[in-house]
Formats: C-alpha cells, structure tokens, sequence
C-alpha cells in the first residue's frame, strides 16, 4: 500500500521572541548540574520498569539528540520505550551540531527506513535542538510522520543560554568554512538568520495528522522554558526538572507513555 502525503496549509510561523530582550531573565545554566537526580529518581521509580503506565502496540519511535550531543545519552530512553511496547530507533544522524537542513534529511533517511521496517507511521521524541529538528521532518513528511513529542525544544525561538549560543555561533562557523561558504547572505549556520530558515520554511504547527505535544521545565538552565511552549495551551506539559535531565525525567517517561497510548487510541478510531 502506497501512502501520500497529506497536504495542509501551513499556519501561521511561531513567534521568534528573545525573552532575554524584553525584560525575562536568562537561564541559570548552574542549575544543570543537578541532572544526576533526574537521573536517579527515574532509576528509583516504578516508571523505569514500565509499571503504572500505559504499554505500546509497537509503533516505532524515533529518538533525537540535542545540540552538540549524539544518540548515546537516549539509550535509558530507548530501552524504556522498547520495555513499554514500542519499536525505538536511534535518530542516526551523528553529533547534532551541523547544518540543520543536512541534520534533517539525515533524520528523514531514519524514519523512511523505520516507516518501512515497521510498515506504521513513525512517532519521533526530539530532546532541544533535536525536537526542532523533528517538527521540521513532521512539516516535510506528514506521509509518515505520526506524532510528535518536544522535551524542552526551542519552539517559539532558536534562542538558548549565551554561552549555548556562542557555540552555536562557533559550530556554525566551522560548518560554514568547512563548505566553503565565507561569504553570506544572511547569518551563519545554526544562528536565527541561517539561510535554513528560508521564507516560508519556518517552523509552522505541524499540520492536524500529526499529533503534537510540548513538554517544558520551569527551572530549565539552557532554554527560557517559554520558549518550549506550544502556542495551544492545552499541548504544554510541564514536568520540572533540569533540561539534561528531561530525558532521565520519572515524570516526563509517564507524560511520554500517556501521550503515545493517546495518539495511538486516536489513530485507532479514525481507521475504524
């Protein structure tokens, strides 16, 4: 059976406010070295052996790195998912600190090939940079993207701590030597003005097909935790925490496992 992308109109680009400008604080990037306890009280808690939660059909799930990291700090969440039903996958696309359109069509290979392995629509979780870069394969390739889940990703803004976006800034300018690229348009890869962001091509709701959810921490030391909100209200669930942690986080695995049995009670109903 051959599937089709589903068209829609794309509705109208988040805000790219800078909290940092008008009066907010920024991050208290201190804080993140407390994600160990994140980390323990998931390991202490019934959730990480999949109890009092929600179980999956086997749907597969596809896990996304933040900036500067790689799939090796999913593997808990990985395992997790695999305890509770689902068929995990690895995004496969390196150290997340590249090109974002280059990371995204490295993460579109991943889910084409998880789609046919599977033979069902892919989930993807995105951790930071890694939930913007699944909310643009959820707009590119609604055909066989089913649900998305944003764990303290910059949804309003491309902005994080300055000592996040300094290397950002240095990253990009690598990336940007690297191609032979010195003289630009607009900004350098990865910052607010990369030429990724083209018109058109910013980062929309995804469209109806695909359900979406945002997951933020108040005490969040890398991204303004008004910036990870989902414009609906009704989309954003707040869980505490460290934004390391958010991946280690007892509570966020039991918003996980609720939101994908959800999604999947939802599909459901609609195919019969």
């Amino acid at each position: 059976m051959v599937t089709t992308a589903r068209t829609h109109t794309p509705q109208r680009p988040l805000r790219r406010t800078r909290h940092s400008d008008d009066g907010g604080e920024s991050p208290f990037i201190w804080r993140e070295a407390l994600w160990g306890l994140d980390w323990l009280s998931l390991r202490l808690s019934p959730v990480y052996l999949g109890l009092g939660v929600p179980h999956g059909d086997g749907s597969p799930v596809i896990l996304v790195p933040g900036f500067l990291t790689t799939d090796a700090y999913l593997v808990e969440m990985y395992f997790w998912l695999r305890r509770v039903g689902y068929s995990p996958f690895l995004s496969g696309i390196g150290v997340n600190a590249d090109c974002i359109q280059t990371l995204t069509q490295r993460l579109e290979k991943t889910a084409e090939a998880a789609h046919a392995e599977t033979g069902k629509p892919v989930r993807i979780i995105g951790h930071s940079l890694g939930g913007l870069l699944a909310r643009r394969l959820s707009l590119r390739r609604p055909d066989i993207v089913s649900q998305l889940i944003s764990l303290g990703a910059p949804i309003q803004s491309l902005e994080a701590h300055p000592a996040i976006m300094a290397a950002a800034r240095f990253v990009g300018e690598r990336v940007d030597h690297r191609r032979g690229r010195e003289a630009r348009t607009y900004g350098a890869c990865l910052s607010d003005t990369c030429e990724c962001f083209t018109p058109g091509d910013e980062v929309h709701c995804p469209p109806p097909s695909v359900h979406h959810a945002a997951l933020y921490s108040r005490d969040d030391g890398v991204i303004d935790w008004r910036n990870c909100l989902e414009p609906e209200p009704s989309l954003n669930h707040e869980v505490g925490g460290t934004h390391i942690g958010l991946v280690f986080n007892a509570r966020a695995y039991r918003i996980v496992a609720e939101l994908l049995a959800q999604a999947s009670d939802r599909s459901g109903r609609r195919a019969a």
